[in-house]
């Protein structure tokens, strides 16, 4: 069998894909579309590339001009016949909104001198901007419906904008036509937690109705608060008008909605989908609730401390549970409670820090001129941040007592070959031990190293650029963020990368390549995990689509979809089901799947369980932050602040709510450790919950520093990894 596999992993490295291979001729037009290339652009017309040629979600190459704003792309594409009402299947986006969402005036100019469609919304942002020359050209369009003229007249910010809008009158945009699908697809309650009121649409006798609702905080009981009105389509698939002229409309993204928005009386009103709402009753109830008193004495304060490593990535196994390690239930960095030493750092801290015995290991990136530019807070910006200074890549050694340092090894110096989301930094990967060495991976640069205990280098390995961003387009770099895992004398890396995706594993000793298996994968973010199923290890891997692999050979066992587009989160072990979940829309799936499986596991339409899936759910999953799984229970804590515990047999919702009653922006993991649910948010304050079937705040604690890694805790001390400390933090 051991011969099997090593000619098997011997004919997967002959077989990995070449960089020589053919070019797409589409993907070829719609790169030199984002470059500006107009040369690269005429070759490969002339060769007969399709100038519509689409990407998976649907974009074109004028959808890539148009962002970029090369005006001279876009005139040459729309001469060649590219299409202008083409929308991407994700965003539903046109080549027009591209540009406008972009600030490229010169290119929406042209796009509606060439009668693009969809000028209704740009028609009512010009007239409250008082933007008389765009004004003229989108009325000049004629690509807009009553309605949307009507709304421009009312947003008119001065007469003179009034009177050209009065003097005109719009042509008739037919209105879609709704399906029956398309129509359940906005039906549903939405809800608006601080105005405590609620939506109710419904799809009834080949229509659209909504009605307003409230529900009592105690009860629960809900009651409607006047009559379903008729919602009429105006002009989009997605928004409408009632006879009263209150607007509603269901942006979202993916083909997915992801909240309603009413305009009605000059209020405008934001309600999320109901399946999204928090439990009223237990956010109102945290809110106001004291901490209890006899919380600081816990008995996991008290438990006596068997130090036992934090070797990766959230932990043992990537656990992320930290019991019977003396883990705090209190500190303050204000006033030094609990605070035992700090130690600064250089550069941008995102990797987590690890634990061995007694140290603590850190990767940094620091700058040698200035790289600085950073941004917390929930928001959905896709452009890197443009720097291309000289960094200097280390590996450093602190004492786990006292944060005193130990030793500093460079690994790099030199300029990133990739560039770094607002939100990351040039080494955003964890380090991984075994007790002996130490596997570093920095994406940016393109290598792998080893050292032992002391720093000193034992191997390196070139394993390639990896460029991870924007699964939409590659030019928006984001910066690698997977983990390496170690595994039965194995180190895993995962490299979902533009271009050649790959699952790799390396040989512990001395660096050589073991397997490496090509993955049909835009850019993903989660770290590998590994397990044993029945004697044979098996990597999971959180994907577009899940993945389950043999640990010796890279061979497929199993997948699973379908998943986000953006996978984060790193798959969990607990009670014998794997749990795989992601967040990003228009998928947000939860699965608990039952191991040892093989083939396609994916559910049949309209099913939620099988054979090999426990459960699931299709909506629910978290984006940033990984879950964790603790004494039977499933806890998903998204990026803003909202928590849901989840029976890990059954599925079922036991609460949700948001955490410390105002939710918030979480990048960082959770941990568990003696019963308690530790949450960390970006400004951070480490939120303390009771694990179990309710929810119960018992402290707020905080480091007065931005946190975007998750922390690590061994032999009675905490680590936090701030974005420019460490924080060595004790009971």
């Amino acid at each position: 069998m051991k011969s099997q596999r090593v000619l098997l992993a011997a004919l997967l490295l002959l077989s990995a894909p070449s960089s020589s291979a053919q070019e797409d001729p589409g993907e070829a037009l719609r790169g030199a579309a984002r470059e500006g290339d107009i040369g690269r652009i005429e070759e490969l017309l002339a060769a007969g590339a399709h100038v519509d040629a689409p990407n998976r979600y649907g974009a074109t190459a004028l959808f890539f001009a148009a962002d970029r704003g090369h005006l001279d792309v876009v005139r040459r594409l729309a001469d060649a016949g590219a299409a202008l009402d083409i929308e991407d299947r994700f965003y539903q986006m046109t080549a027009l909104s591209r540009a406008a969402g972009s600030g490229h005036r010169e290119v929406v100019f042209f796009l509606l001198a060439r009668g693009a469609p969809g000028a209704g919304g740009l028609l009512v942002r010009a007239s409250r901007q008082g933007d008389e020359e765009l004004l003229r050209a989108i009325l000049e369009n004629g690509n807009f419906d009553e309605d949307a003229l009507g709304t421009a007249r009312e947003a008119a910010d001065s007469e003179d904008i009034a009177a050209l809008l009065r003097e005109r009158t719009a042509r008739a945009v037919a209105a879609p036509e709704l399906t029956e699908e398309a129509r359940q697809q906005l039906a549903g309650s939405y809800w608006n937690e601080t105005a405590e009121r609620g939506v109710r649409v419904v799809s009834e006798d080949g229509m659209l109705r909504a009605r307003n609702f409230e529900r009592d905080a105690d009860s629960g009981n809900e009651r409607f608060t006047g009559p379903a009105v008729a919602l009429t389509p105006r002009g989009g698939p997605r928004s409408f008008v009632t006879e009263s002229g209150a607007r509603y409309g269901f942006p979202g993204r993916g083909g997915m909605v992801e909240r309603l928005i009413v305009e009605t009386g000059g209020e405008t009103v934001a309600y999320g989908p109901e399946g999204e709402a928090e439990s009223r009753a237990a956010a109102r109830e945290v809110a106001e609730a004291a901490v209890p008193s006899g919380a600081a004495s816990a008995a996991g304060d008290l438990a006596p401390i068997r130090p036992r490593p934090w070797p990766q990535f959230r932990g043992p196994r990537g656990s992320g549970i930290a019991d019977e390690q003396g883990v705090p239930l209190r500190w303050n960095a204000a006033d030094g409670e609990g605070i035992a030493w700090e130690a600064a750092l250089p550069g941008l801290g995102v990797s987590s820090p690890i634990v061995w015995e007694d140290r603590v290991y850190v990767v940094i990136a620091a700058s040698l001129t200035e790289d600085s530019e950073f941004r917390i807070g929930l928001y959905g910006d896709v452009a890197p941040v443009q720097n291309d200074s000289a960094h200097r890549f280390e590996l450093r050694a602190y004492d786990l007592a006292n944060g005193a340092p130990v030793w500093t090894t460079e690994l790099r110096r030199g300029v990133p070959k990739t560039r770094r989301h607002t939100k990351s930094s040039q080494a955003n990967a964890t380090p991984v031990t075994d007790g002996e060495r130490i596997v570093t991976l920095l994406g940016s640069m393109g290598v792998l190293l080893c050292h032992d205990l002391e720093g000193n280098l034992l191997w390196e390995r070139e394993v390639g650029v990896l460029n991870s961003g924007w699964f939409y387009d590659p030019d928006y770099q984001w910066g690698h963020a997977s983990s390496p895992v170690i595994h039965g004398g194995a180190v895993i890396v995962l490299a979902d990368v533009h271009g050649d995706a790959f699952l790799g594993a390396f040989n512990l000793e001395d660096g050589e390549p073991l397997w490496r298996t090509s993955r049909d994968e835009v850019s993903t973010f989660s770290t590998p995990f590994v397990h044993d199923v029945g004697g044979d290890a098996e990597v999971v891997v959180n994907g577009t689509v899940i993945r389950g692999y043999d640990a010796s050979t890279g061979a497929e066992r199993w997948r699973l979809g379908p998943n986000s587009e953006i996978p984060i989160s790193v798959p969990l072990l607990g009670d014998g089901l794997l749990f795989v979940q992601a967040g990003y829309p228009p998928i947000r799936p939860i699965y608990a799947i039952r191991p040892g499986m093989e083939g396609d596991l994916s559910l049949a339409p309209g099913e939620d369980s099988s054979e090999a899936i426990a459960w699931s759910k299709s909506r629910g999953g978290v984006y940033i932050p990984s879950p964790i799984f603790y004494r039977g229970v499933l806890y998903l804590g998204a990026n803003n602040g909202r928590l849901s515990a989840y029976d890990g047999e059954t599925g079922e919702r036991l609460y949700r709510a948001r955490i410390g009653g105002i939710g918030g922006s979480y990048a960082a993991s959770p941990f568990a450790a003696d019963g308690r649910l530790y949450f960390t948010t970006e400004e951070g304050d480490t939120f303390v919950v009771r694990a179990g079937r309710e929810y119960e705040l018992l402290a707020k604690n905080s480091v007065d520093r931005i946190v975007m890694a998750s922390p690590a805790a061994s032999g009675g001390m905490l680590v936090i990894r701030a974005i420019d400390r460490l924080f060595g933090i004790t009971r």
